[in-house]
């Protein structure tokens, strides 16, 4: 029997009983969630040893069959994609946790700042970055997108808030934290990286404050445009 005539097969059980469904579905969710757990594992030690890491040793490591691998994640930069997601999920819902009752602004701004470390600690992560920015689907890469929707949500956020002003695109955006982060060489640290980024991010701040007390200073001094 063919792969497809297999998946048939299984559909139609599947359909046909209903707790065969279920317990397939557990199933799934269980062994993706193994090989994601396994994943992380494994990149994160490859980075530290600046080694590669082979599908085969997450699957053995996930105590799953490659073939169970690959049906979850047919190739590596999927699976990458996947573990960097989770890794991005943690960062955001940290920083929204620590920022609560901040201005968007400073929400916007700490989760550069702990976005960029996640990345810089990364090397695996710097370089899918690196050689996606050398592509041609750079900005409309799944990774993008998501990076996208997270500053978008800090944007509108901070022009309902007052603290980031209007006309900001979240793409441009994500493209110069992005292109900020990809400069980095691999033995850099990052300071520079993350200097730049506050550099960059504090121009987003709404009109400051200081221009409206000199303009109230002024007055007082009965000083004016017309003096």
């Amino acid at each position: 029997m063919d792969a497809v005539g297999f998946n048939k097969r299984i559909a139609f059980r599947l359909s046909s009983d209903p707790t065969l469904g279920r317990r397939f579905r557990a199933d799934r969710t269980r062994n993706r969630d193994a090989i994601l757990s396994a994943a992380r594992e494994a990149f994160a030690r490859a980075d530290a040893a600046d080694e590669s890491v082979s599908m085969n040793e997450i699957a053995r490591a996930a105590k799953v069959g490659v073939a169970t691998l690959y049906r979850h994640f047919p190739t590596r930069d999927e699976l990458a994609n996947a573990v960097y997601q989770t890794k991005l999920d943690e960062v955001t819902a940290r920083v929204r946790a620590r920022t609560s009752h901040a201005e968007a602004f400073m929400a916007l701004r700490t989760w550069v700042s702990e976005f960029a470390s996640f990345m810089l600690a990364t090397r695996g992560m710097m370089d899918t970055l690196r050689s996606a920015w050398q592509s041609s689907t750079a900005t409309s890469s799944a990774p993008t997108a998501n990076i996208r929707d997270v500053i978008a949500e800090f944007l509108t956020a901070g022009v309902e808030d007052d603290s980031i002003r209007r006309g900001l695109d979240p793409m441009d955006v994500t493209v110069a934290i992005l292109a900020l982060l990809s400069t980095t060489p691999p033995d850099d640290d990052g300071t520079r990286a993350v200097r730049l980024l506050n550099l960059f991010i504090d121009g987003f701040a709404a009109q400051p404050q200081r221009d409206t007390d000199e303009a109230s200073k002024s007055a007082r001094l009965g000083l004016s445009d017309d003096a």
